[in-house]
């Protein structure tokens, strides 16, 4: 796991040294890439890679980077692990391909200068983001895993092409000039993260999951698609692909792509937030290592949202070398200054607080972990799955009718909702069910099911968002017609795949980790296991039925069977007491029209939340997150 960056100026040098530029660049990504960095210049064309190295694999001088090719044709900058690497030396050298070291980067630059770009991106394996440039024909390819598990951005402008892991590098080119993009911010505070089609700047993008970009010397540049997960699922769908025992051929290919994610020349553990997909891959890989593995958690002395007790019992009945560490709601409010430099762009998840505490503790022992993620989006263990049919019957009411309903469940405010119902069973665990009530009576109102689930991922409403500049409407969230072959919960998860996974989730744990020099792995998104469970028939996939099934096979039902918590914060009613001081400053009314922000609806919802009326807090972290980071970046 590394950083990469780099620079193509077609104009002239430009200003500033070159050998200063990349190394500038470079050194700002010394967090991702602590033990070792490189750099690699031509000065005649104007180009420089630039790298920051963690050793997981091959530790010696043979896997420094920027790396060129045995031919001298090519020159790569890498960041991630190509897993299947092992397998791909042993064709290279039947093919009396000369390799020099252990490293997966010289596996990966000769398969392509063997094989070539295309037939290597289709027999790889693993998570990547890597530069390539071609010396013989004068272009630089950009190349991004298959679901985005690592970043890689990208700006052209006047014929300046920058390139890097994150876009802090790009402020070290003194060429390079910055202006904020409305229409991304617009999203931001939809989402709560920038979708990775965009990014903050204007002229800056993420290349996309399974995607990559070729330059040319000429200042052409193409965007391309080498692997699309609707088309791979839809050849899945056509082969009606049948298993005679499900559970068995999920746990073996479950087994398989734990193994290949555990091999390192550095120790690999284990996060476990005790829930069933963290536990499962710790389960498998305790039961295929033949030492304890290290599993790590972070509990918290609130109680009302610490779940480390069950993640305490799942390894001492597994017996792993847990580490588990208390920290109170000043440690996780402490973080808060310290976002806008880890996270680089506005990031408005907030349970990015306790990840970070999380990778900090496992850093301190071990450079490499597995983690659960993914398992909800390829399983379908989210709410809104389950919720997806029971809210489609309701689109079979004439919109009339669904009008009516909906108008008259806001004859009552929240609170009064609240007292009314709260005397009924167990109606205390929901403090805020008049919230809930409107959200439904949202989706009453709304004209067609395909606005449903836009609505669900959406803090802000399209129409609501509160900016004061025009801005393009944002429909990259709307169920595509490439995907009607799916029910609507399989399009759900498609969409969730596709989007919420990289930009929210993976973005996530990626910034977190790789600020304390982590690398952290995810089983579930291996590229054979994915396409394996979307081919299972749908009606077989019962919400993670299947992956418990296999749980309880290594751990009794007893530890893990309780409801899905989240690793969240409570961030509610932080932004009543601790936090009300830090956000009220923020969001002041001259410091919100300063940065082109609609003070009156953001103050509305502030008052409202302060008074305990409403619980507005995930209209109002991203609009506190994006004032925070504006104040920091100064621009």
């Amino acid at each position: 796991m590394c950083g990469i960056v780099g620079f193509w100026n077609l104009r002239s040098q430009g200003r500033g040294n070159l050998q200063n530029i990349i190394c500038n660049m470079t050194n700002t990504l010394e967090s991702r890439g602590p033990d070792d960095k490189g750099t690699w210049i031509d000065k005649k064309n104007n180009i420089c890679l630039g790298h920051r190295r963690l050793s997981i694999i091959e530790l010696s001088k043979l896997g420094k980077q920027p790396m060129v090719s045995r031919n001298k044709r090519y020159v790569m900058s890498f960041n991630g692990e190509i897993y299947n690497y092992k397998e791909i030396k042993k064709e290279l050298i039947k093919n009396k391909v000369k390799l020099k070291s252990n490293s997966d980067t010289e596996v990966l630059i000769e398969s392509i200068s063997f094989w070539g770009i295309r037939k290597t991106l289709r027999i790889i394996s693993g998570m990547f983001a890597f530069a390539l440039f071609d010396l013989k024909y004068k272009k630089i390819y950009l190349f991004r895993d298959r679901f985005g598990i690592k970043p890689l951005y990208f700006s052209l402008k006047d014929n300046l092409f920058l390139f890097g892991s994150q876009t802090k590098s790009f402020f070290k080119h003194p060429d390079w000039n910055y202006e904020i993009s409305y229409n991304s911010l617009a999203s931001f505070f939809k989402y709560s993260y920038i979708p990775s089609s965009q990014s903050i700047y204007k002229n800056t993008y993420q290349v996309p999951p399974g995607g990559y970009i070729e330059f040319s010397s000429n200042g052409n540049l193409k965007k391309k698609q080498y692997w699309n997960l609707s088309n791979e699922i839809e050849n899945l769908k056509e082969k009606n692909i049948q298993y005679n025992n499900l559970e068995n051929e999920v746990n073996l290919r479950l087994i398989e792509s734990v193994k290949k994610h555990m091999v390192s020349d550095v120790s690999v553990g284990s996060f476990l937030s005790g829930g069933i997909d963290s536990s499962l891959i710790t389960a498998l890989m305790q039961n295929v290592s033949n030492k304890r593995i290290k599993t790590f958690n972070i509990g918290f002395e609130d109680k009302t949202i610490d779940e480390s007790n069950y993640a305490n019992d799942i390894a001492k009945h597994l017996r792993t070398d847990h580490h588990s560490v208390i920290f109170s709601n000043k440690d996780i409010i402490d973080l808060i200054p310290k976002l806008n430099n880890i996270y680089d762009e506005p990031f408005a998840d907030s349970s990015q607080l306790p990840t970070i505490l999380l990778s900090h503790i496992t850093r301190e022992k071990v450079k490499v972990a597995l983690s659960g993620d993914g398992g909800d989006e390829l399983f379908g263990g989210y709410n809104r799955y389950k919720w997806s049919k029971n809210i489609k019957n309701l689109f079979f009411l004439p919109f009339f009718l669904r009008k009516i309903i909906g108008n008259s469940m806001r004859i009552l405010t929240p609170q009064q909702w609240h007292k009314i119902l709260c005397f009924l069973p167990k109606i205390n665990r929901y403090p805020f069910i008049g919230d809930k009530i409107y959200k439904l009576s949202d989706i009453f109102l709304l004209e067609k099911f395909s606005n449903v689930y836009p609505y669900l991922i959406s803090q802000w409403q399209e129409q609501e968002i509160p900016l004061n500049k025009e801005v393009l409407s944002d429909n990259s969230l709307a169920p595509t017609k490439e995907a009607s072959f799916l029910n609507i919960t399989e399009q759900m998860q498609l969409m969730d795949m596709n989007n919420y996974l990289p930009d929210d989730i993976l973005t996530k744990v990626d910034r977190a980790s790789m600020n304390f020099g982590l690398e952290v792995r995810v089983p579930y998104l291996d590229k054979d296991l994915v396409k394996f469970v979307w081919s299972i028939d749908s009606q077989k996939k019962d919400s993670k039925k299947i992956l418990k099934n296999i749980l309880y096979k290594y751990i009794p039902k007893k530890l893990v069977s309780r409801p899905k918590m989240g690793f969240s914060v409570p961030l509610n009613d932080w932004l009543k007491g601790p936090l009300k001081d830090w956000a009220s400053e923020l969001i002041k009314k001259e410091n919100l029209i300063k940065n082109n922000i609609d003070a009156d609806k953001v103050l509305l919802k502030w008052n409202e939340h302060i008074s305990g009326k409403r619980n507005w807090q995930y209209k109002l972290w991203p609009i506190l997150i994006y004032q925070s980071w504006k104040q920091e970046i100064n621009i």
